[in-house]
């Protein structure tokens, strides 16, 4: 790895300074680097050199490379630049600071229904960008798509690159992560049947990965896998793929539908170009509801402040108790409770006056409930995600099992000490030592420790969450809001911030069964523009 690090450096070293290794496959490597003219982080992608030497193979790279670096679209990896330099074949293109979706996948394991929607809506534009320009990718899978860590956006990377080059077969039998091109283009676990067969494709194959990749993103494993490429192969030709449903029970029955129809084996039976897809998936259903940020925030101080009006409640009550105990004067009994009544009122007076001033930005009553409602669905929905992550289902039990042996232990503990450690000194009175008095104190904390971890689990609702759907999110929360909107002059217009990530779901929906390839490309390049514009004005702001 030194040595080809070296010969990077020595062939590239005029126009990148090449820094680290990002990643590498049978395609060769990945490199970050920082440009020297422009001044800019890219990220630099390095053919094996024996690809390099062959000279149909070089010109065959070049000229889709270009292809490619015509491309113009925020869902796609840009292009900047070929090296063709003796034996160091590599192109540069943007880095994307984030990770891959199997890096993503691997690490915090499948993804919520909402990031896989958004993931599959950045892909298809990409996808029906570049079928509009004639060119069908042949190798979609999760290492291609990264996802941008400050936004969330999902960019596809390595157009035309897997056409260009030709390899043998593994002799380790091994197929993971493999891509193969000549007759027979693409990784085979992600590879469409006409793909695997060596037939004529088109852009419906490209659907087809894609359905391999939501499946693989909402399970977390892959849908064919197999112990060889040809029984992968086979596999992709003769089996079909179960609905994401039968495995996941938390997605929705339209968005099953839909990854379903992308994996029908006859490309006829798939949607018919990437527009459509795009349509299936542009329904509210899918995409959820957007929480304008100032409803979120102020549901989370709602949240903190019912916590703590609950807990001084109960530490008043203890306080009085405490105080009222022994020869005081009233006036000593008072002014602790006072002070901390003052406490408590103060924080709720911030709540009031938080939800006052969301009022008087244009949230309605009915606005800000239904913003609480989707809060309390997306917690319900990651639930359902972690519980559909059997690594970490089996990982949760094997910890209550844990916790309740230590809860049992601190109980034996307790009693042993009490049985055995406890010396009456006189008729009622009994002393412990002080080892037995350590004893205690640790049984107890274990004891509390235990508890916490039962009743506090990230596959159940909590109690704070059941009391905010009952407060909150009914006819009690409605009448409370109406209060708090007494007397506050509402703004017209809800006063937002803008989105955190770039919204790219259209205002209006592509007329697929009326609309031609021109006009959807059309309609594309529209919302692009409309993007980038944007971009810009935001980046002015």
């Amino acid at each position: 790895m030194t040595d080809a690090l070296t010969e990077l450096r020595r062939a590239l070293g005029e126009r990148f300074a090449v820094e680290r290794l990002l990643g590498q496959g049978g395609m060769g490597a990945v490199y970050l680097a920082r440009d020297r003219q422009l001044d800019r982080p890219v990220a630099l992608k390095v053919l094996p050199a024996e690809f390099a030497l062959q000279h149909d193979l070089r010109e065959r790279f070049l000229r889709e490379t270009r292809t490619a670096a015509s491309f113009s679209h925020p869902n796609i990896v840009p292009v900047f630049s070929v090296e063709d330099h003796g034996s160091v074949l590599a192109y540069s293109m943007g880095y994307v600071e984030g990770e891959s979706l199997a890096q993503q996948v691997a690490r915090s394991g499948p993804l919520s229904v909402r990031d896989t929607v958004r993931m599959l809506q950045d892909v298809a534009y990409a996808l029906a960008y570049a079928h509009g320009r004639g060119v069908v990718h042949r190798d979609i899978k999760p290492d291609n798509i990264m996802i941008e860590r400050a936004t969330g956006r999902a960019l596809l990377m390595d157009f035309g690159i897997s056409r260009s080059v030709s390899a043998p077969a593994p002799t380790n039998g091994t197929s993971a992560g493999l891509t193969r091109v000549g007759e027979v283009v693409g990784t085979p676990e992600f590879m469409s049947p006409e793909q695997a067969a060596g037939d004529t494709i088109d852009g419906r194959s490209d659907l087809y990965s894609l359905g391999l990749v939501a499946w693989f993103a909402l399970s977390g494993q892959s849908a064919m896998g197999g112990d060889s490429i040809q029984k992968v192969l086979v596999k992709q030709l003769t089996e079909v793929v179960p609905p994401i449903q039968t495995l996941r029970a938390d997605v929705p029955a339209l968005l099953s539908d839909v990854v379903h129809r992308c994996l029908a084996k006859s490309p006829d039976e798939r949607f018919a170009a990437a527009e459509q897809l795009v349509e299936a998936l542009d329904v509210s259903a899918l995409r959820g509801v957007e929480i304008p940020l100032p409803i979120r925030l102020f549901a989370q101080d709602v949240a903190q402040a019912g916590m703590v009006l609950a807990f001084s409640v109960i530490v008043l009550v203890l306080l009085y108790a405490v105080l009222a105990v022994g020869d005081r004067s009233d006036l000593d009994v008072l002014l602790p409770l006072v002070m901390f009544s003052a406490i408590v009122w103060g924080r709720i007076a911030q709540t009031v006056h938080q939800g006052r001033t969301l009022i008087r930005r244009g949230f309605g009553v009915a606005e800000i409930q239904s913003g609480f409602r989707a809060l309390l669905d997306e917690q319900a929905a990651e639930r359902a995600q972690l519980r559909a992550d059997t690594k970490f289902v089996k990982h949760r039990r094997r910890r209550e099992l844990v916790w309740v042996v230590m809860l049992v232990v601190a109980f034996v503990l307790f009693r042993w000490v009490m049985n055995s450690m406890r010396i009456e000194m006189e008729e009622g009175f009994f002393t412990i030592s002080r080892p037995g008095m350590v004893i205690i104190y640790a049984a107890f904390i274990i004891a509390g420790l235990s508890v916490v971890n039962l009743l506090r689990s990230p596959l159940r609702a909590n109690i704070g969450e059941h009391l905010f759907r009952l407060v909150w999110a009914s006819a009690i929360g409605r009448a409370m809001l109406s209060l708090l909107g007494l007397g506050v002059a509402r703004a017209t217009t809800p006063q937002t911030l803008p989105p955190t990530r770039p919204v790219t779901a259209p205002a209006a929906p592509i007329h697929t069964s009326k609309a031609t390839p021109a006009t959807h490309t059309a309609t594309l390049e529209n919302r692009v523009a409309a993007l980038e514009q944007w971009r810009r004005e935001t980046e002015r702001d």
